[in-house]
């Protein structure tokens, strides 16, 4: 009895690009999201934001596939993305952006180099490297889940609709408004904001938030 053979992160990047298959991209989604999620983890030490910022590097590439060389590992072009989302990241939080925050973290900043070395040879995993971190990846989102999960209901319903439902502010004040009267956009930001609070208390003793 024959085994299906497991597609390699490329060769779905290639079909999904050939053909803009929603099943093929679901399944390169799942694939490269612990590696992902782990690596901009190291960086900005927060699993809530590291969330958003790893949906927006895979929403980047559904977008832009087109772009993609095909010369090149996906991952290699996926980890460029993810950079430059965890520096606008930093820029907008107005801190300062040094290699430093890099190096501290214990990752390579992915340089323009990279590009033109076959396979990433700089700071990119191995398939294996990946397949790996899905173990510790899914107990960091369980633990993150249950710190939500445990909130008071003035948040929790917040902070499901922002960091597992992956709402932005106004759609989240577009379905809370439904239930609550005189809430306005900043209301959603600033109980977002105390939710977060309270999970990353929460979660500090488990080093999924830095210290800071």
């Amino acid at each position: 009895m024959s085994k299906t053979k497991k597609r390699t992160y490329k060769e779905l990047a290639l079909e999904f690009k050939k053909t803009r298959s929603e099943s093929t991209y679901n399944e390169l989604y799942r694939k490269m999201r612990p590696g992902l999620w782990n690596y901009v983890n190291n960086i900005l030490k927060d699993p809530l934001i590291s969330d958003d910022v790893v949906s927006h590097t895979l929403t980047t590439v559904y977008l832009k596939i087109d772009q993609y060389n095909e010369d090149y590992q996906i991952t290699t072009w996926a980890y460029r993305i993810a950079y430059n989302e965890c520096i606008g990241y930093i820029r907008f939080r107005n801190k300062k952006v040094s290699m430093n925050v890099f190096t501290d973290a214990g990752v390579e900043p992915p340089m323009e180099s990279s590009f033109t070395m076959k396979d990433g040879m700089n700071l990119l995993k191995t398939e294996n490297d990946w397949l790996e971190e899905e173990t510790v990846f899914d107990q960091q989102v369980r633990m993150t889940h249950e710190a939500i999960n445990a909130l008071p209901p003035m948040y929790k319903r917040y902070m499901v609709e922002r960091f597992l439902n992956h709402k932005s502010y106004q759609d989240i004040l577009d379905i809370m408004i439904k239930s609550e009267k005189g809430i306005n956009l900043q209301t959603v930001k600033n109980r977002i904001f105390r939710g977060r609070k309270i999970v990353k208390k929460q979660l500090q003793g488990m080093k999924l938030f830095a210290d800071a």
